[in-house]
């Protein structure tokens, strides 16, 4: 839907089904769509044929999958974004959901602090944060001593298969990559030694750990793991704000709601290369929240 204001300024509102587009396809929708309205052709051919992310046949599970649960007869797939065993303070309406901005002075000095020890050898910037946001979050909603706390990311896996999916593939090729801990080693380890468990998280996904999850959904018609969990989204460098349509280049993309259970990273409005943290939690979590991930 576009909506026009009386400022001259616009809104695009969209609506995907996030079963059959991920993030990858929704750019590639809307640079397409952008390309038309300037009077130019399609910027990518669309190639939906989604045959190559089936199931085998007979399945071969050959891996556990933590970041995956079963499901129940109860259970609503489509809109199911967790459980807790951990209380989430509801807070008061009109004051849901909250910011955190993190400068590139700030990602730069996590991944200083992730690199300090010498036990990692190098260390990305969304590792360094996922790291810092999966320890900050479990710690201010008190998670116990002994549950597990499970952190999903999506990852890409188009050019992790084999063979690779082809230039354009519109569909949906994001699989869960997770990291997980006792509430004991997030309040106890090294930051370095979280960081690795994101990467090995990413590591892990090579095609048959894929395809092995694939045939895992195919015999437990499962979902994302939902105990003690939540998912980290990462639109922080999936380029949906760079799109110039005929009225311009877009100045914000962001969703329009954030669900509990969901962590969003957004780019900075600005070009100084900071983030933005978008999460639910109650007043004092998020104080606590806050103060845990701008500790030194």
């Amino acid at each position: 839907m576009l909506t026009q204001f009386a400022c001259g300024g616009l809104a695009l509102g969209s609506r995907y089904n996030h079963c059959a587009l991920d993030g990858v396809s929704v750019h590639q929708f809307n640079t397409n769509l952008a390309s038309l309205t300037r009077d130019e052709g399609l910027v990518v051919v669309p190639m939906p044929d989604r045959t190559i992310f089936r199931a085998r046949n007979p399945p071969q599970i050959s891996h556990p999958h933590f970041e995956y649960s079963k499901a129940t007869d109860t259970d609503n797939t489509f809109t199911l974004r967790g459980t807790s065993t951990v209380l989430i303070n509801k807070p008061q309406p009109y004051n849901q959901i909250h910011a955190l901005h993190l400068s590139a002075k700030d990602i730069n000095a996590l991944k200083k602090a992730a690199l300090k020890d010498g036990k990692l050898k190098n260390c990305t910037a969304f590792q360094a944060v996922a790291a810092k946001i999966w320890q900050a979050r479990s710690m201010a909603v008190e998670i116990a001593e002994d549950k597990i706390s499970t952190m999903l990311f999506p990852v890409d896996t188009r050019s992790r298969i084999v063979p690779q999916a082809p230039v354009g593939f519109s569909g949906n090729a994001l699989v869960p990559g997770f990291a997980r801990g006792s509430g004991r080693e997030l309040k106890e380890e090294e930051y370095s030694c979280l960081v690795r468990r994101v990467q090995e998280g990413i590591d892990r996904l090579d095609d048959e750990y894929i395809r092995s999850g694939i045939d895992w959904l195919e015999v437990y018609t499962g979902m994302p793991c939902r105990e003690d969990s939540f998912s980290l989204v990462s639109w922080w460098r999936l380029g949906l704000e760079t799109e110039e349509f005929a009225w311009g280049r877009l100045k914000c993309a962001a969703p329009v709601v954030v669900k509990p259970g969901i962590v969003f990273l957004l780019p900075s409005p600005t070009t100084e290369g900071g983030l933005n943290i978008f999460l639910e939690l109650g007043g004092d979590q998020m104080v606590e929240f806050r103060r845990l991930m701008m500790a030194d």
